[in-house]
């Protein structure tokens, strides 16, 4: 939850809104990413028939540009096609230019832009990659 505040602020999911995926290990998938005995990082995605989701991904502060990131998208699209699911989407704050440039290198593609996404009304691209 530190992570999630830090990273999100006022935006931050609650931590029933992380129970929720907990509790349903068919459809979601939950990865942790440990440094010195620390959590440092998570990505959560969700699945459906041959697509997936991004629904968060967030790394601490004290851990961020050591491609952990990276690492959680990279394992996170490994164990997708090994469900051989064939796409793999996500959102991201238009002004969010670090994670923007990181799908863009993950080979993420944007589909569209959407207005308002966010609860302060911030814009969003869609974006998504084949697996």
């Amino acid at each position: 939850m530190q992570i999630e505040r830090a990273s999100f602020g006022r935006d931050a999911w609650d931590r029933n809104q992380f129970l929720e995926y907990l509790t349903e290990p068919e459809n979601c998938i939950f990865l942790v990413a440990v440094a010195a005995a620390t959590v440092a990082g998570y990505i959560i995605g969700s699945c459906t028939q041959n697509r997936a989701e991004v629904d968060s991904i967030a790394v601490s502060p004290a851990h961020r540009g050591q491609g952990i990131a990276a690492a959680l998208m990279a394992r996170l699209v490994r164990l997708l096609r090994r469900r051989r699911l064939s796409t793999l989407k996500l959102t991201v704050r238009l002004d969010n230019a670090a994670a923007i440039a990181l799908y863009r290198k993950l080979g993420f593609k944007r589909e569209r832009r959407i207005n308002g996404y966010y609860e302060d009304a911030a814009p969003a691209w869609r974006m998504r990659v084949s697996l």
